[in-house]
């Protein structure tokens, strides 16, 4: 059986709004309504989104794994197809301003997962919005107790990230992480 599991944080000053789900199996994540939304508008097109995923990818993978070694958990490995997946929802989020765990197209993890070719037995995503430093929104996740849950998952192998600055959106940063069991580990 496959299983997947959400969380989401918002960061804005210091607000802090937390949904997370947990879902049993894939029939039961079309049902579910999505995180948040915002309804503001894109951002206009002549001004640049900075994208900076190779950027932090070293940095959250530390601090994520630091976070795992102290539960007494085995480190994740980064995984491209895992990061490719994050990353593209961390720039649809970016482009059209939204703060979502469903794509603009209407797109679910499960489908962007599915997208870059990775093949699991489990994946999960938490996605932050706000928060201007890998360390901020790590500590952010770990104080969040559907996040923590994905970060501290005995379950999960394997993670990917995505990140893009935008300052001339509603959130200015936008975060993901992707994790996952692949079905035929390597």
């Amino acid at each position: 059986m496959k299983r997947i599991v959400f969380g989401a944080v918002t960061f804005i000053g210091s607000l802090f709004a937390v949904k997370a789900i947990r879902l049993p199996a894939i029939a039961s994540l079309h049902a579910t309504p999505p995180t948040q939304t915002t309804n503001a508008p894109p951002a206009p097109p002549n001004k640049p989104i900075i994208l900076a995923q190779s950027r932090f990818d070293a940095q959250l993978l530390q601090l994520t794994n630091e976070q795992r070694r102290r539960a007494g958990l085995q480190p994740l490995r980064l995984s491209s197809q895992l990061g490719q997946a994050a990353q593209a929802h961390a720039q649809d989020m970016a482009r059209n301003n939204i703060f979502s765990h469903t794509g603009s197209n209407g797109s679910t993890m499960v489908d962007r997962v599915k997208k870059v070719g990775y093949s699991y037995s489990f994946v999960g995503e938490n996605i932050a919005a706000g928060g201007a430093t890998p360390q901020a929104t790590i500590q952010q996740w770990m104080n969040s107790p559907g996040h923590r849950r994905n970060i501290l998952n005995p379950n999960f192998t394997e993670i990917g990230f995505g990140y893009v600055a935008a300052p001339n959106t509603q959130y200015r940063h936008y975060w993901v992480q992707v994790f996952g069991s692949p079905m035929n580990p390597r």
